[in-house]
């Protein structure tokens, strides 16, 4: 804290304090020697009571030196203040405005959003500085350094500012408005960040950038004063909300002929229970509504089924709306979805057993039903059937080879060929595999590793250690999950392999082993290879041969949810993502065989039309980080203006409609403890800013402390008229004496 005065010359009048020392000096009677006889009592008394008479009159003379000392600094108006000591509003000022545009401002409050109310703030602040001041502002959505603008420009830069669905970290904001804060020459320098302090807005692990150019001034305060950082928190405390934080597709393809399942999860926020309606619409067309009574903090699922037999080939949109009451956030109460309809995946089983490959079909097709909606079409073979496939191989999405002892070459050839055409082939390994069958010379072209041997570890065997590529499709949606299952997952035995350079291991054993390899052709369409060093079965009893891992026991889910990823992968469709968050990159195939030569793109408003170059042929074509949220509508035009509508769906990050607040402890990371002031409303902004701009006003203090000397003063003057105890008894003793003595 430092110390200044707002009318420092009224401050001289402080040397009125030496007023009562020249009156004590120059009115000082003159003392008379005068001479009493028998006063030897009266002298004894003077000489006990003399020394605290010279206390009294010191205190008395201090007192009143110090009340008009006082009463000089009080109509000097002293602050402490621990920023720039500028109180004038006519001082030019270096004024950094930091705007918060994501989602969350959107939030409804009395008829106004919360931008709306910070855009409100930010032209009462640029009210009250000079027109000589420069104003740097920015926003949580655009990068780019701000250049210093007038107050009047800056009012129509702020008239301008928009809700944006993609937004970057408050803290790098902040980092451009200081540095060009500190680097401008006004006297005065303030920076104001106008937020909900919603965590999603900002990092919090980190402090906010440029918090060096902040300590630079406050160490040159000559340079033109300190950074003072005001955080004006906008928004109720506690927000009343319904979203629909989820809608989920089973995947962005669906089988030929099946209904489709839609799934929804509809939240309530605050402190109060809520009732809503919730709508599916399909390609535009109102489908059904569920309505959802949500207790307060609660949560419910709904479920909608899309018609059996949609049409085929085309990209289908969905959408989930809550409606039924009035909702102060609106870009939470829709979510978008688009899928493709497809024939079922054709999937080729091969094993010498049907106990090795019973546990993936049951995986691919748990319901094996006559009629009964399934996304795979499987085939069970033994090795020797594979001779009847070689004209239809092609056809299928991926093929398993699961625990087979044995294949000659020319079924070695078949497999390897298919690989090469851009077909998807799984190898199960298991205690029926010969190695040197397997390692031989045109089975090696086409498997990812070399069998080196089978391996028991002792005791109760090892486990599935960590998944090494987690970014894997197979892997990526829940690689935390997943780790945590196959942890605990024994395996008994698997088969030690020798993966070649041009392989990549995705999963490992706890003994650091590899577990699963990979390994792709690149063509016209990539073929890809996957081992699994432990066999995709297992057996009951213990003591088989063939149990070697308990990998598909029903107590784990990670079985099924990897068998029924892997069919998608192999079969190129996984890449298809259709559903993408605001500010993702959008990847769309077009096909092995398509050229388009033009590329439509048209937003969800239909306002606009852009033209894309068409990727390589071969390549998905790259939209970058589209924002608008809604459904788009992608037009590859091919030769005699052939068209192919596409499209994918755009929604709002999730993490905007879940408020949590940042805590104090968390703004003391991000500016330092003393580093900000926090100000929740109109009258704390008043108070903030004057205490930034002038500081603590100590007059009320003083005056305080005027009273009390004032008060002491009387007091101690009152003393020397006071007659002390037992002085009327000593006056009559010595007025006796004195006539006797006469």
């Amino acid at each position: 804290m430092e110390f200044s005065l707002m009318h420092a010359g009224l401050a001289a009048g402080a040397a009125m304090a030496a007023v009562p020392v020249i009156l004590h000096l120059f009115m000082r009677p003159t003392p008379k020697h005068v001479v009493f006889p028998a006063l030897r009592l009266i002298r004894e008394r003077q000489k006990k009571s003399k020394k605290k008479m010279r206390i009294k009159n010191w205190l008395l003379l201090a007192a009143r030196m110090l009340v008009l000392a006082l009463m000089a600094l009080a109509l000097a108006r002293p602050r402490l203040h621990s920023e720039t000591p500028l109180g004038d509003d006519s001082v030019p000022t270096a004024l950094g405005l930091v705007f918060d545009t994501s989602l969350s401002m959107s939030y409804r409050e009395q008829d106004e959003t919360l931008l709306d109310q910070a855009k409100a703030r930010a032209r009462e602040i640029i009210g009250r500085i000079p027109d000589s001041s420069l104003v740097f502002a920015v926003n949580s959505a655009d990068p780019g350094v701000p250049v210093g603008l007038s107050p009047a420009t800056a009012r129509k830069w702020i008239d301008d500012l928009t809700i944006r669905p993609v937004n970057r970290p408050l803290n790098m904001a902040m980092g451009q408005v200081y540095s060009a804060v500190a680097d401008c020459d006004r006297p005065r320098r303030e920076v104001y960040v106008l937020t909900d302090l919603g965590r999603t807005s900002w990092d919090a692990e980190r402090p906010a950038e440029g918090l060096d150019q902040v300590e630079k001034a406050r160490q040159a305060k000559a340079a033109g004063g300190q950074i003072a950082t005001v955080i004006l928190k906008l928004g109720p405390e506690e927000r009343e909300n319904v979203s629909l934080d989820e809608a989920t597709l089973p995947q962005n393809t669906a089988p030929q002929g099946e209904p489709v399942e839609i799934r929804g999860l509809v939240r309530a926020h605050g402190n109060k229970p809520a009732q809503r309606i919730v709508e599916f619409y399909l390609d535009g067309v109102k489908k059904g509504q569920q309505p959802v009574d949500l207790a307060a903090g609660g949560q419910a699922e709904v479920r909608f089924l899309t018609p059996p037999r949609l049409k085929e080939g085309e990209i289908h949109r969905a959408e989930l709306r809550v409606t039924g009451a009035p909702d102060p956030l609106k870009f939470d109460d829709q979510r978008f979805l688009s899928f493709e309809v497809r024939p079922a995946l054709k999937v080729l089983i091969v094993s010498d057993l049907n106990a090795d490959s019973e546990f993936v079909a049951m995986a691919l097709d748990p319901d094996p039903t006559p009629g009964a909606g399934r996304s795979y079409q499987l085939e069970r073979a033994r090795p020797a059937d594979l001779d009847r496939f070689r004209e239809t191989l092609h056809e299928f999405a991926a093929v398993f080879l699961l625990n087979v002892e044995t294949l000659d070459d020319s079924r070695w050839g078949l497999l390897n060929a298919y690989v090469h055409e851009g077909g998807g082939l799984v190898v199960g390994l298991g205690d029926r595999c010969k190695a040197e069958n397997y390692n031989g010379p045109i089975a090696g072209q086409v498997l990812p590793a070399q069998l080196a041997r089978a391996v028991s570890p002792p005791g109760k065997g090892t486990t599935f250690g960590k998944i090494a590529d987690v970014t894997h499709p197979l892997f990526d949606r829940y690689a935390r999950e997943m780790d945590a299952q196959f942890a605990v997952m024994p395996v008994y035995s698997y088969w030690q392999v020798q993966p070649p350079s041009g392989s990549r291991t995705l999963l490992n054993f706890a003994d650091g082993a590899p577990a699963l390899v990979e390994r792709n052709f690149k063509g016209a369409r990539t073929g890809r290879v996957l081992m699994w060093s432990t066999p995709l079965a297992r057996r009951v009893v213990r003591s088989d041969r063939a149990a070697w891992n308990e990998f598909p026991n029903v107590s784990y889910w990670v079985f099924p949810v990897v068998m029924n990823l892997t069919i998608p992968y192999l079969a190129g469709s996984t890449g298809e993502q259709l559903v993408f968050d605001a500010g993702d990159d959008v990847l769309l195939g077009f096909g092995p065989d398509a050229r388009p030569q033009d590329v439509l793109i048209t937003g969800p408003d239909g306002k606009s039309t852009d033209r894309l170059a068409p990727p390589p042929a071969g390549e998905p074509l790259k939209i970058a980080a589209p924002q608008q949220i809604g459904q788009w509508t992608v037009v590859a035009v091919g030769p005699g203006d052939a068209r192919k509508t596409m499209g994918f769906s755009l929604n709002p990050p999730r993490a905007e409609s879940r408020f949590a607040d940042l805590e104090t402890a968390d703004l003391d990371v991000l500016f330092g403890k003393d580093g900000y002031a926090l100000a929740g409303d109109d009258k704390a902004l008043k108070k903030v800013t004057e205490l930034i701009r002038v500081g603590h006003e100590i007059f009320p203090w003083l005056m305080l402390l005027i009273l009390i000397l004032v008060t002491l003063e009387n007091y101690l003057a009152n003393t020397f008229y006071k007659e002390p105890t037992g002085q009327a008894d000593v006056t009559a003793t010595s007025t006796g004496m004195a006539q006797a003595g006469a």
